[in-house]
């Protein structure tokens, strides 16, 4: 495993994916279909990679969902997509690992986890966590690299807090992501879903 942010740098370089709005969800074990369902992402219809509309006062967004070696990756390029922490747990539901990396236009970064059911950790800026103990002790290495403690002398988070929470994400979920990986997400269909479900 990897697992750095330098790694998760060259990869996206690499790609083009700009990692300032983005959403990567990675379930360990399972389907595109199960995660889609999880999700609430429609799968009936195709759209174009990047929707946002309104249909009666609802924000829509869409996922690029692929397999990759271990589970399956689901993108989306707004960062306004992610799952609420609920359906995050659900995703995860049979001993089955998930993790998601958002970063926003407002620069809120989030990470967050769960296992066989059950969320382990999430926050909406990981990085300003309240409580840093609260972090899997597995995780937690990666994790004080970009947490920014406000009693600390030295708050230099390099090389980016959505960079360690995509490490954070191989970690957690033992899938390591690859240029190729995020390309086949760009080139795959796309399929709407809700936008701003996270604090639902």
């Amino acid at each position: 495993m990897t697992a750095t942010a330098e790694y998760y740098a060259e990869v996206l370089e690499e790609a083009g994916i700009d990692h300032e709005s983005l959403t990567v969800v990675v379930v360990s074990g399972a389907t595109r279909e199960a995660v889609a369902e999880a999700l609430s992402i429609d799968l009936r219809d195709p759209v174009e990679f990047f929707v946002t509309d309104g249909v009666d006062g609802t924000t829509f967004t869409a996922y690029a969902l692929v397999d990759v070696a271990g589970g399956v990756l689901a993108i989306e390029l707004s960062g306004y997509g992610d799952p609420s922490p609920s359906a995050l747990a659900a995703v995860s539901a049979g001993g089955r690992s998930a993790a998601v990396a958002r970063s926003n236009i407002q620069a809120h970064e989030r990470f967050g986890c769960a296992r066989d059911g059950v969320l382990a950790f999430d926050e909406d800026e990981f990085m300003y966590a309240d409580d840093p103990d609260q972090c899997p002790p597995e995780l937690r290495a990666l994790f004080d690299t970009a947490y920014d403690d406000p009693e600390g002398e030295d708050d230099d988070t390099e090389p980016g807090g959505m960079l360690t929470a995509l490490a954070m994400v191989e970690q957690w979920t033992g899938v390591q992501l690859t240029a190729e990986d995020f390309r086949s997400a760009e080139e795959a269909p796309s399929f709407r879903a809700r936008s701003l479900v996270y604090l639902e």
